[in-house]
């Protein structure tokens, strides 16, 4: 991912219906930590995952995971 939050320290805890979604890996996007397409420019595609049942799920945040993009602890942070 490019351009993440790596200050932030934590994932993005979310409770998300089931569908398809894209997540922003440029940054520029107006509705983080969502695509809305701003990458066209940049390069950056987005990450598209599904949710298939609603659910809890921690979006990375530091841009270090390697199962993105779920946060995977990778970076020291404590999942439930």
């Amino acid at each position: 991912m490019d351009k993440m939050n790596i200050d932030a320290g934590m994932p993005i805890a979310l409770t998300l219906d089931p569908g398809i979604y894209f997540r922003c890996t440029c940054g520029r996007s107006q509705n983080l930590p969502f695509c809305d397409e701003s990458h066209h420019a940049s390069g950056s595609l987005p990450i598209r995952f599904e949710i298939r049942e609603r659910k809890k799920i921690y979006l990375c945040s530091c841009g270090k995971s390697a199962q993105a993009p779920y946060c995977d602890g990778c970076c020291g942070v404590s999942l439930p």
